[in-house]
Formats: structure tokens, sequence, C-alpha cells
């Protein structure tokens, strides 16, 4: 998108009673579906995560994961005024493993392209105020700094991922929760590939390996949108320590097994999930370089 355009659209939607912006994002989201915006990815990826269901099931489950897009973009912007009125308290909620995030010391919170993940973000940072979240810069130096500064309005602090590692590990022992989205497509040398709904997906192993060498304990967590509140809800999860006799068999472990928490919470949530992304593109060794 862009600057300028962003920018008008943003204060735009900060302008409007929250349901109109959120009906709005619904109805933007109909209108790419309807345009065909990225419909083949999506139904190609809905045909491997789900190939039992039925190809009516899959355009309705598509339709709706742009919805859920266009929902995510229109209240974006108005993060900041959630935090500041106070707003976030009732339209955000763990509804499971609050105590997970208040135990002591430094920890990874690793998470997904599910529901509302930036308001998801905020949320987090106004329970515990100790919330550091991984982000990519973007190309467009403008745009970068005016997503950046929504994200610390909201409350949230940023590390980009082209830090030094002292940054990371120094946010970690100064007990902050250091918060990765790891369920994208990841560059061979940047992943592993691990199991994700019966196919090997390339994916993040950054997360795996600081919790790996430093010893740091990780969490899964994700939240949706429930419907009928238009709130919404996180749930935390333990991932115990795993198991490998090697550095690299515990990094794939860990990397499997929060491959695999993802997994579960998109079958939960298949409505909610970035279909639009192709999760699949990077293929082992021996494979068609690109299944899309």
């Amino acid at each position: 998108m862009d600057y300028a355009l962003a920018k008008l659209f943003f204060s735009i939607v900060k302008s409007l009673p929250r349901d109109v912006s959120i009906s709005l994002g619904e109805s933007i989201g109909s209108l790419f579906w309807h345009a065909g915006y990225r419909k083949k990815v999506i139904l190609k990826n809905l045909n491997i995560a789900f190939p039992e269901k039925s190809q009516e099931w899959k355009l309705e489950t598509g339709k709706l994961s742009l919805q859920n897009i266009g929902r995510t973009l229109t209240e974006f912007p108005r993060i900041p005024q959630y935090v500041r009125s106070g707003e976030i308290d009732r339209i955000f909620s763990i509804e499971r493993g609050r105590e997970l995030l208040h135990s002591e010391g430094g920890k990874i919170l690793v998470t997904a392209h599910i529901g509302n993940w930036e308001l998801g973000g905020a949320g987090l940072s106004r329970e515990t105020g100790e919330i550091v979240s991984l982000a990519y810069r973007m190309k467009n130096k403008k745009m970068n700094s005016l997503i950046t500064s929504i994200r610390q309005q909201a409350g949230m602090k940023i590390i980009f991922h082209d830090q030094p590692l002292k940054d990371f590990i120094k946010a970690l022992r100064a007990g902050k929760t250091i918060v990765f989205l790891a369920d994208q497509n990841a560059l061979r040398h940047r992943g592993v590939f691990v199991d994700f709904f019966g196919l090997e997906a390339s994916t993040v192993s950054f997360p795996a390996k600081l919790a790996v060498k430093y010893g740091v304990p990780v969490l899964f967590g994700y939240q949706y949108y429930h419907y009928e509140t238009k709130t919404y809800r996180a749930v935390i999860q333990e991932i115990p320590p795993v198991e490998g006799q090697t550095q690299e068999e515990k990094i794939r472990n860990l990397v499997q097994k929060y491959t695999k928490m993802t997994e579960e919470a998109v079958r939960k949530h298949p409505d909610q999930y970035f279909w639009v992304h192709k999760r699949w593109k990077t293929r082992p060794e021996g494979q068609p370089e690109n299944i899309y």
C-alpha cells in the first residue's frame, strides 16, 4: 500500500465507530475475494491442509480468511486508541495461560498469523509490560516508520530482525518476553523442514536456536476473534523442554513442536488464518521448486 494512501485510510478508519470499522474491514475482504485476490494461493493452501473438505467449505473459508485480514487492517490503526482509552481491556482477554506470561525471567513466545496478531501483541503488552516483538523492516522507509509508530504507541517494544544478537539476549536477561511470528515460509538457510498439515514446510528456526542455546523457556500462544462478542481471546500454552542427542536435533524438535501447535490452532480457526501466504513455497532438495 502506498504511504500517502495508507495514511489517509488509517485516518479514516480511526474516525469511525468500532462496529462500522469492523464491518468495513470485512467488506474490503469480501471485495478482494470476489476480485480474485490470491484466490489460487488460498485454495492451494486449503487443498493441502484440508484435502477432505468440500470445495464449498474451502471457498467459504477462503472468503472468511480475507474478511479476517480486512478486519485486522481496519483495527490496526485504532489499537493505540484502544490502549489509551482502556477499551483494549474489554476487547482483548487471555482465555487460558495468563500465569505463564507472569512467570519470572525472560522467555520466548511463538505465535502465528491467526485472528488479529497486531492487537494480540498490544493486548499482551498491556497485560505484562514485558513484551518485545520481532519485526521485519519494510523497504518503504515512510511506511516502516508509520507501522512502527502505531505499534509503539500501542505499547509494543520492537526489535528488528537485522539488529545484533546481543539485543535479543539483553531483552531476555532483562526478563522480557520476545514474541516471534514463526508460521511463514522461511528461506532454506533460515529454517528447517518440519511437518505442517502432512507436508514438509520450511519453518523459521531462530526462536528455537535462541531457546536451545541460552536455555530460555518457550511458550506458544495465539488469539482468535470471537464473532458474537466482537472480542479477541488469547490462549497461551507451555512448550515442554524437547529432547535430542545434539543441539541440531533439539532445535528441529522444538521447531516441529511449535509448528504442530500452530497447526492445531489453525484447525480450530481455519477461517482466521493467513492463507494468502505461500506457506509451502520453499521445497526440500529434489522436490519441485515452487508448488504454486
